[in-house]
């Protein structure tokens, strides 16, 4: 058969099924009123997220009668036993982390949880400032603009991309600290007498400890301050700004909040950035292993042996600079 046969006979079965359609509707008005039929009538909806977070599976004394042969070949004091994990990392959490490794790409799942994590979504129950009607589900975080879920990974992932994993240190994430104006200290010696300058007789003294001879202090006429003059042969510690040679790290996702995760502010000021690391991953393990009390495990264990450990480089040392 020719290509036009073949055609008109898919007209003529689209005209026949057309009909069809149009009298199954017209008998369907008849039998049912109009409320009905606008209840039947297809509607197109839109994709939404799932976010799974499922308990462990756990099974029954009886389902496990027959490791029974088992009993006693080791001590179960000594066995270790990883019931769930937690993490806060360049990717986020540990499921995130898991998509990006496995898949090379986050989902439509991960994308909606990591732009909550950076601060640029949030969820939203209640009348609407831009439409002005009720409204549940996700908002931009600046505009409050309802957002739906299928739009989320195209709207936000290439930001998300550009702050999550290991990337160019970003300043404002580690307390201003630039790699490109890395500060580095350098010996000059004076090759000619200085102009005096005034300071404090604290400072005077300190000047003068470290030149000795090189350097002229005397008190001012008021006795108010002191002057402080370098001679020919003194050092000074001058700082230059030098480029690293290592500009990247592993930081968390920009606009990561403890507060986001239900820690108070007052509390998240007060402490150190790890203890907010630690806090969220532990919980997070909690919930991975079905432990939706935390107190529940002293039911069973003392608090003495309940504790964590932590490791960490940026945030450690914010502490330790202060």
């Amino acid at each position: 058969r020719s290509i036009g046969e073949l055609r008109r006979a898919l007209a003529d079965m689209e005209d026949i099924l057309k009909a069809v359609a149009t009298d199954s509707l017209v008998d369907f008005g008849v039998v049912a009123d109009e409320e009905t039929e606008r209840v039947y009538s297809l509607r197109k909806t839109s994709t939404m997220s799932n976010h799974r977070f499922k308990f462990p599976a756990t099974k029954s004394y009886d389902q496990l009668k027959h490791l029974r042969h088992l009993e006693g070949m080791v001590n179960l004091d000594k066995v270790v036993v990883v019931t769930g994990f937690g993490e806060v990392g360049p990717h986020g959490n540990a499921s995130t982390r898991w998509e990006m490794e496995a898949h090379g790409e986050y989902s439509l799942e991960g994308c909606i949880e990591l732009a909550w994590i950076m601060g640029l979504i949030k969820h939203f129950n209640g009348k609407s400032k831009v439409t002005g009607k009720m409204y549940v589900g996700w908002v931009d975080a600046k505009t409050e603009e309802p957002v739906k879920d299928k739009s989320i990974k195209a709207r936000y992932e290439r930001q998300i991309l550009a702050h999550t994993g290991i990337r160019l240190i970003e300043p404002e994430l580690v307390g201003g600290y630039d790699p490109n104006k890395k500060q580095m200290m350098r010996e000059l010696q004076i090759e000619h007498d200085m102009e005096p300058f005034e300071t404090t007789a604290e400072e005077a003294a300190e000047f003068k400890l470290r030149n000795g001879e090189r350097v002229r202090t005397w008190e001012s006429e008021s006795g108010s301050s002191w002057f402080v003059r370098f001679l020919k042969g003194a050092t000074l510690m001058i700082p230059k700004a030098l480029r690293f040679d290592r500009l990247t790290a592993a930081q968390l996702p920009t606009g990561w909040d403890p507060v986001r995760y239900g820690i108070p502010k007052e509390i998240a000021d007060q402490v150190d950035p790890v203890t907010c690391y630690a806090l969220v991953a532990t919980v997070e393990a909690l919930v991975r292993s079905g432990i939706t009390d935390p107190y529940e495990l002293y039911k069973y264990v003392h608090v003495s042996e309940v504790g964590s450990s932590t490791g960490s480089g940026l945030g450690g040392m914010k502490s330790a600079r202060k």
